[in-house]
C-alpha cells in the first residue's frame, strides 16, 4: 500500500513539474520574462542538476538583462564535481552579450578542451555553438576532435558549417567523403547541394564543386563523381556536357540506361529537343532491355510531333514500323495510345485511330491497361463529337475501376463531355463529386470547370455565352487552334465586362502562345490584369504572363514584377513557392 501511495505521489510530482515547465518555456517564447522567471527558479531549486531548466533560467536572466544573476548560476553549476560542458558555452555567450569577447573566447575554448577529453559530447556542444551562430568555434570542435579521434566522424555537421561560413570547397569535398562512404547519403546531399548551385556555371557554388569533383577523377576514378558532373551539368542546363559523363557511367556500370532517361527527360522539361532526341538515340542503340528500347522510341516519336517543321506522313510511317517491330505486346500499350491520339488529334483521322485501338482491345487481358485505351477511346469520340457515344465508353472505366484514380479520371472527362454539349447541371453533378479527388490536380481542375459554369450562369439564365464558350473550348480540345482562335475573339466581341471575359482572355493568350503569337498572348493576359485585377484568375494571368516575358519575349525585368506581384499579393496561389524561386534567380540572389 505505501509502495502505491509513493508511486501515485511520484507520478503527481512528476505531472506537476512538467506542467511547471511548460508554462515557463510558453512564458518565455512569448516574452513574458518576468513571469518565466519565478517559474524556472522553483524548477532549478527542485531540480538543481536538471540542465534544461538551469539553461532556461539562465536565458530569461539574459532576456532580462541581468547578466550577473545568468552569471553567478552558470559559475555555481560549473564548480561542482559533475561539470555539464554545456554550460561553458553558455557562460560564455553571456560575456558575448555583454561584449565581452576576449572572455567569452575563454570558455568557448574550454567547451572545445572538454570534448578533447570527453569526445562523447562533441555533437550536442557542436550544436550549441551553430545555434549561437558561433560557427569558427563549431568547426574548430569537430576538426580537433575527428583528428584526435579517427573512429568519430562528424563529417555532415561540419560541412553544413563550412557551407554557412562559405567555405565551399571544403564544404563539397566534405559532402563528397560521405556519399563516398555511405550511398543512401547521396539523395539528402544533392538536396544539401541545390541550395548553392544555381543555373549559371560561373557562380561561386557551381565552380567550387565543379573543381571538386575533377579532382576527385583525377585522382581515383569513381562512378559516383560522374554522376554528380552529370548532376551539376542538368543544373546549368548543359545538357550534352551531362550526356557525356553519362556515357562514361554507362560505359563503367552497363546495364541501367536510366541516368540517359532523366537526362533526356530534364532537356525536354527545357524545350531542349534536338539533345533529348540524341539521348533517346543513343538509348536505342545501347540499352540491353526491349522496353528501354520502346520507351525511347515512344520519346523519339513524341519529339517529332513537337518539332515545328515536321512530316506528319514520315511519323505515322515511324509509328507503324515501330509498332509492328515491337509487337503486341502489354508493354507497347503508351505506344499504342500515342499512336491513336496522333491519328485523331493530327492527322484529323479518328475512324482509322479508334479502329486501332479496338484492335488492340481484343487482346488485352489487363484491366488497368483496357481502362487507359477506353479513354482515349472516348477522347476520340468527343473529338468527333460523338458525345453521348463517349460518355458510355467513360462510364465503362468507372464501373471496371472503382474507386482508382484512373476511374476518377473518367468521370472528369465524362463531366467535361457533358459541359461541351451544354448539359452544364450533369457535368456539375459530376464535378461536384470530384472536388476531393484523390490528385490535387483533378480536384483542382474540377474545381475550376465548376466555378466558371456557376459564374456565368449567375447573371445568364439562358447560358448562351457558356454555350458558346464551351463550343470554343471544344474546338480547343480538338487541336483545332485557328478556329478555337476565331470563336474566343467572336464570343469576346460580345461578353466584353461580363464573367466571361476573363476566361476568354486567358484561353486566348494560350492559344496564341500555341501559335508563336508571343506578342498577342502578352497582349490578352495584360488586357485580363487591366480590365480586371482582382479577377480569380489574377495568379494564373501573372505567372502565365511572367513565364511568357521571361523566356520566349526575354524581358527579365518585366518578369519580375509579375512574380514579385504573386509573391506579395496571392500568397496562397499555387504558384507561390515557384514565383519566389524565380524572382530570386532572375534578381541574381546567392544560393542559400
Amino acid at each position: 500500500m505505501r509502495l502505491k501511495l509513493f508511486l501515485l505521489f511520484f507520478l503527481c510530482h512528476a505531472l506537476l513539474v512538467a506542467q511547471i515547465s511548460d508554462l515557463a518555456q510558453n512564458y518565455f517564447d512569448q516574452g513574458a520574462y518576468h513571469k518565466a522567471l519565478p517559474l524556472y527558479q522553483k524548477l532549478v531549486a527542485q531540480s538543481p542538476l536538471q540542465p534544461d531548466y538551469i539553461v532556461g533560467l539562465a536565458k530569461t536572466y539574459q532576456q532580462l538583462e541581468d547578466y550577473a544573476s545568468a552569471q553567478s548560476l552558470l559559475e555555481e553549476k560549473l564548480s561542482g564535481k559533475r561539470i555539464y560542458p554545456l554550460y561553458y558555452i553558455e557562460l560564455g555567450y553571456n560575456f558575448s552579450l555583454q561584449k565581452q569577447d576576449e572572455q567569452a573566447q575563454v570558455y568557448y575554448q574550454k567547451a572545445i578542451d572538454f570534448a578533447l577529453e570527453e569526445p562523447n559530447y562533441s555533437l550536442s556542444l557542436g550544436r550549441r555553438f551553430t545555434d549561437y551562430v558561433l560557427l569558427p568555434q563549431a568547426q574548430a570542435l569537430y576538426e580537433k576532435v575527428m583528428r584526435a579521434y579517427p573512429d568519430k566522424n562528424f563529417i555532415l555537421p561540419l560541412a553544413r558549417v563550412y557551407g554557412e561560413l562559405g567555405l565551399l570547397d571544403l564544404m563539397f569535398d566534405a559532402y563528397i567523403q560521405l556519399m563516398e562512404s555511405n550511398a543512401s547519403y547521396i539523395p539528402t546531399i544533392k538536396r544539401y547541394f541545390a541550395s548553392y548551385v544555381t543555373e549559371d556555371p560561373k557562380s561561386l557554388g557551381n565552380l567550387s564543386l565543379k573543381k571538386a569533383l575533377l579532382q576527385k577523377l583525377r585522382g581515383t576514378p569513381n562512378v559516383l563523381y560522374n554522376e554528380l558532373l552529370s548532376w551539376l551539368f542538368a543544373q546549368q542546363q548543359d545538357y550534352q556536357k551531362a550526356f557525356i559523363q553519362e556515357k562514361a557511367i554507362f560505359s563503367r556500370a552497363p546495364g541501367s540506361v536510366q541516368g540517359f532517361f532523366n537526362l533526356a527527360l530534364a532537356a525536354l522539361d527545357q524545350n531542349r529537343l534536338d539533345v533529348a532526341y540524341e539521348i533517346f538515340e543513343h538509348v536505342l542503340e545501347v540499352a540491353p532491355k526491349t522496353d528501354d528500347r520502346l520507351e525511347a522510341t515512344r520519346q523519339i516519336l513524341l519529339i517529332e510531333q513537337r518539332r515545328e517543321s515536321k512530316d506528319l506522313q514520315a511519323i505515322e510511317e515511324h509509328y507503324r514500323t515501330s509498332i509492328e517491330a515491337f509487337g503486341i505486346a502489354a508493354q507497347s500499350t503508351d505506344i499504342r495510345i500515342d499512336y491513336a491520339r496522333f491519328l485523331a488529334f493530327d492527322r484529323q483521322a479518328p475512324q482509322k485511330a479508334r479502329k486501332d485501338l479496338l484492335n488492340y482491345l481484343e487482346v488485352m487481358t489487363n484491366p488497368y491497361a483496357i481502362g487507359r485505351v477506353r479513354l482515349v477511346l472516348g477522347d476520340i469520340l468527343v473529338y468527333e463529337e460523338r458525345f453521348n457515344e463517349a460518355l458510355i465508353t467513360y462510364a465503362q472505366v468507372q464501373s471496371a475501376l472503382k474507386n482508382d484514380v484512373l476511374a476518377q479520371e473518367a468521370r472528369f472527362r465524362g463531366a467535361q463531355t457533358s459541359y461541351f454539349k451544354g448539359d452544364f447541371d450533369w457535368a456539375q453533378t459530376q464535378l461536384k463529386v470530384l472536388k476531393s479527388a484523390s490528385t490535387q490536380k483533378m480536384a483542382n481542375d474540377a474545381l475550376a470547370l465548376n466555378l466558371l459554369i456557376s459564374d456565368n450562369t449567375v447573371e445568364d439564365s439562358t447560358q448562351t455565352g457558356l454555350k458558346a464558350f464551351a463550343h470554343a473550348d471544344l474546338l480547343q480540345h480538338q487541336k483545332r487552334t485557328s478556329a478555337a482562335i476565331v470563336a474566343f475573339k467572336d464570343l469576346l466581341a460580345i461578353q466584353q465586362d461580363t464573367r466571361l471575359e476573363d476566361d476568354i482572355l486567358f484561353k486566348l493568350a494560350a492559344l496564341y502562345q500555341e501559335m508563336g503569337q508571343n506578342n498577342l498572348a502578352q497582349s490578352s493576359l495584360e488586357t485580363l490584369l487591366d480590365r480586371d485585377p482582382d479577377s480569380v484568375l489574377a495568379d494564373d494571368a501573372h505567372f502565365a504572363l511572367a513565364k511568357l516575358l521571361e523566356g520566349p519575349l526575354s524581358l527579365v525585368q518585366e518578369a519580375m514584377s509579375h512574380y514579385e506581384n504573386i509573391i506579395f499579393n496571392h500568397t496562397n496561389s499555387i504558384y507561390f513557392v515557384e514565383a519566389q524561386q524565380r524572382y530570386r534567380a532572375l534578381r541574381g540572389d546567392a544560393p542559400n
